[in-house]
């Protein structure tokens, strides 16, 4: 490649890289009314569809676990706690996106949503 060329290119690159738009980070744990809520709604629901499907799997796997070890066996003492965290998870991530849909509402979050910070 020619000099010049690899001036004007590197050139262009430096331009191009510098005057992009700024990419805003959305803070799932802002109240700030200039953050997109409906996005962080959007995520804690999707989080909170995660976490349910994760209960399923491990019910599942529970069940097996009993009938391969007992009911009494770790393994399935140690799933059914799993199952219980995701359960909580899933109920949370549920409550953080009502509030944050509430929020992008221009609502203020009620009692039952503020209860907990997050």
């Amino acid at each position: 490649m020619r000099p010049p060329v690899f001036i004007l290119l590197l050139g262009f690159l430096l331009v191009s890289g510098c005057t992009r738009e700024s990419v805003s980070v959305l803070d799932p744990a802002s109240r700030d009314p200039g953050q997109d809520h409906w996005k962080i709604a959007s995520y804690y629901s999707r989080e909170a569809a995660v976490s349910r499907q994760q209960v399923e799997v491990l019910t599942e796997r529970a069940a097996v676990y009993e009938r391969l070890f007992g009911r009494e066996s770790d393994w399935v003492s140690g799933t059914r706690l799993l199952v219980q965290f995701y359960e909580e998870a899933a109920r949370e991530q549920e409550r953080l996106a009502d509030l944050h849909l509430e929020l992008g509402r221009g609502r203020s979050p009620g009692p039952a949503t503020q209860s907990r910070d997050h």
